[in-house]
C-alpha cells in the first residue's frame, strides 16, 4: 500500500523524553513511599492518564494516589520543557523529507492536548502537522485502535494507507489493530517477538525511515 499519510507518536519518538519522565515518577513515588521501578514506568508509555491510572491501581493496589502523582509529573515535565524540548536524531530530516514530498502529517500521542501543543511550540516543529490527536480526545487509550482511526477519518485517509511511527509496545499495538502501516522505532522498548510480528519493519532511528516513504510497504 502507498504510504499517504504518516502518523507519529510523540514522547519518545519525536521528543527524548520518556528517560526524564521515567526518573521523575521514582521523585515523586519515593515521597509517597512508592519504588517505582522501571518496570513500573513502562506501564505507562503509550497509554492515556485513564490507563494509566488503570495499569497503577491494579499493579500498587486501589489507595495509590495516581492523579495526585500524575499532576507532580506533569507539572515538573512541564516546566522543564517549556525551555527546551529535546528532538530525537534525525526528526527534522523526516519531517522535512515528508514536506517536501506533500505527504499529510498527524500527532498521535495519549498525552494531553495543552502539553502536545507547547512541546511542538517550543521544539518549532507545530506547523508540520495538519492534525493532532491526543489522550484527551479519545475514550480508549492506547492500545487500542481508537486514536488512531480518529487520525485516519481526521486526515481523510485510510487507516491502511497511513503509516503510524510508534516507539511503545502499547503504540505499536494499537497502530496494528488500527490496520496502518506501523513502524516502530525503539527507544526505551527494546523490539520483541510480538512486535516483528505487528511491524511491517522495525528501524532504529527516524532517518532510516525516510527510505521507506518510496517502497509499497
Amino acid at each position: 500500500m502507498q504510504i499517504q499519510a504518516v502518523l507519529f507518536d510523540m514522547d519518545g519518538l519525536m521528543i527524548d523524553t520518556e528517560r526524564l519522565s521515567d526518573q521523575i515518577w521514582c521523585e515523586i513515588g519515593a515521597r509517597y513511599g512508592l519504588t517505582i521501578t522501571p518496570a513500573d514506568t513502562a506501564l505507562l508509555r503509550g497509554r492515556n492518564r485513564a490507563g494509566g491510572r488503570a495499569a497503577f491501581l491494579k499493579r500498587f493496589g486501589p489507595d495509590v494516589p495516581f492523579d495526585t502523582m500524575c499532576d507532580a509529573v506533569v507539572g515538573r515535565l512541564t516546566a522543564l520543557l517549556a525551555r527546551s524540548v529535546p528532538l530525537m536524531p534525525g526528526l527534522t530530516e523526516l519531517l522535512e523529507a515528508l514536506r517536501s514530498r506533500n505527504v499529510p502529517m498527524a500527532v498521535v500521542s495519549s498525552t494531553h492536548r495543552s502539553l502536545v501543543e507547547n512541546n511542538l511550540r517550543v521544539a518549532g516543529i507545530r506547523d508540520f502537522f495538519s492534525e493532532l490527536v491526543c489522550g484527551d480526545m479519545v475514550r480508549r487509550s492506547k492500545p487500542a485502535p481508537d486514536i488512531y482511526l480518529t487520525a485516519a477519518r481526521q486526515l481523510n485517509i485510510p487507516p491502511q494507507a497511513c503509516l503510524v511511527l510508534e516507539d511503545s509496545y502499547n503504540g505499536v499495538r494499537a497502530g496494528a489493530a488500527a490496520g496502518c502501516i506501523t513502524v516502530m522505532v525503539p527507544n526505551m522498548d527494546p523490539a520483541t517477538p510480538e512486535m516483528e510480528r505487528l511491524c511491517r519493519c522495525i528501524v532504529p532511528s527516524l532517518r532510516e525511515v525516510i527510505p521507506l516513504l518510496d517502497q509499497d510497504l
